[in-house]
């Protein structure tokens, strides 16, 4: 992606679904512009602490039994990978963590994935990670990791022979050497299978399930043998995984079976774990803060309660257009505002906006005018309402209410299924909830409710 100068670059420039990472010049750092969100909790839950030079480090001594698993969580489009992405380039250090990141939505069959997938994956990356950094494991852990999954593989291709499907064929990895290529290999095929045909994907899964008391046994302890290579190399003091894209598998069902029917394995691995949490779980927090801490990630406020708008968000939310699209583009500054003000702190929605005003704009005279942002915002605004129900419109009203009087609001079953459609936004701790500003210029809104 590039900086657009015409309109025809508009479209890939504001691109809703690439994520961009710290090192990316479209990348804009939005700390301190989310409520009660703060990095530094995030940094001390992780245990991390920061040096005179602002360098991260992590003492392991005091920390060796006490692994942290972390949910981040929020609604979709508010930058959690981005963020994620920072997290990473902050913390992967030879003081600090070995970071290794799991895109799962990148390198996983989303419409069929379970947590042994996920793990698998993750012991996969942590491999070629540590090849590629030179990490020098013990021959020992190498050797019984390679033979347990040998025999593993060997039990998976008598089930898949005997139902007459295609046997898992191990090779090695050439780029690197010895045994963490053949390790490598395995972990490589087997993530490959469970992306193949559901009944492979089952098999291989079942095995793993079965025996997952050993599996984690002999997980945990590589973790700890790499840990303490990772400190005698000076590479980092401890492994870090952040497990990103879970909210992007294909239905709420597999989210859920994920996270909480497999609590109790996720909580026997003993590895420091970022997970994305999707939003439909967050009404489940107390049964998650069981086995894991949560910290919520909000949008970033653009307005108070009173509406007065929130002059250092509104700055950063201008920076982040303009590193996209040459101002040039817009007729007046003043236009950009107008979309800020309606994404409600989203940057997803505020890019939405700019594409679909940019679908209307007048190639003769190449740039995106006021009449076209208010016309996108009106269509989007019109599509959300569409499909709500009168009953939505009952609790919207009650939602406006509330706001007028400054009384914090709580959650239901009700507000969560529009929090989920996005209906709703939610910023700070949660008890500051408005409506999504582009439902509120909609004709059906303005109806039932203003």
């Amino acid at each position: 992606m590039k900086k657009a100068t015409r309109l025809a670059e508009i479209d890939s420039a504001v691109n809703k679904f690439t994520p961009v990472t710290p090192d990316h010049p479209f990348y804009v750092d939005f700390k301190d512009l989310r409520g009660d969100f703060q990095e530094r909790k995030v940094m001390r839950i992780l245990k991390v602490e920061v040096n005179p030079d602002g360098s991260y480090i992590f003492d392991f001594r005091p920390n060796q039994a006490n692994k942290t698993l972390l949910f981040l969580a929020g609604m979709r489009g508010l930058g959690k990978t981005s963020e994620l992405a920072k997290y990473a380039k902050l913390l992967n250090s030879p003081g600090c963590f070995f970071v290794v990141t799991c895109n799962v939505d990148e390198e996983l069959d989303m419409d069929n994935v379970q947590y042994m997938d996920v793990l698998i994956f993750q012991l996969e990356k942590l491999l070629s990670l540590a090849g590629k950094a030179g990490l020098k494991l013990d021959e020992g852990i190498l050797k019984s990791m390679q033979k347990w999954f040998e025999d593993r593989v060997k039990e998976i291709n008598t089930s898949l022979k005997g139902e007459g499907s295609a046997e898992i064929e191990v090779d090695s990895a050439q780029t690197i050497p010895g045994l963490f290529a053949k390790l490598l290999g395995i972990t490589a095929k087997l993530k490959l299978g469970l992306s193949g045909s559901r009944e492979r994907a089952e098999t291989i899964r079942t095995n793993f399930k079965n025996r997952f008391i050993d599996f984690s046994i002999k997980f945990n302890t590589f973790i700890e043998q790499t840990n303490e290579q990772l400190r005698r190399q000076q590479i980092g003091q401890e492994v870090l995984f952040i497990v990103d894209g879970l909210e992007k598998t294909m239905s709420a069902d597999t989210r859920r079976k994920i996270i909480l029917d497999e609590s109790n394995r996720i909580r026997q691995i003993k590895a420091n774990t970022i997970f994305t949490l999707p939003i439909e779980l967050m009404k489940e927090e107390q049964r998650i803060r069981n086995f894991s801490e949560i910290i919520t990630f909000p949008f970033i406020k653009v307005k108070e309660r009173d509406g007065k708008m929130v002059a250092p968000a509104m700055e950063k939310l201008r920076e982040f257009v303009f590193k996209r699209i040459d101002s040039r583009l817009f007729d007046d500054a003043s236009t950009v505002d107008v979309a800020i003000h309606h994404s409600g702190g989203s940057p997803r929605q505020l890019l939405r906006i700019i594409e679909h005003a940019n679908w209307r704009a007048d190639d003769s005279l190449g740039i995106i005018t006021q009449r076209n942002m208010e016309d996108a915002i009106d269509e989007l605004g019109n599509n959300i309402a569409r499909y709500l129900e009168p009953e939505d419109f009952i609790l919207l009203k009650e939602l406006k209410s509330e706001l007028i009087a400054g009384n914090p609001i709580g959650f239901n079953s009700k507000i969560q299924g529009l929090l989920e459609k996005e209906v709703i936004f939610e910023y700070n701790d949660g008890t500051y909830k408005c409506v999504n500003p582009l439902l509120e210029r909609s004709k059906l809104y303005l109806h039932h409710v203003s």
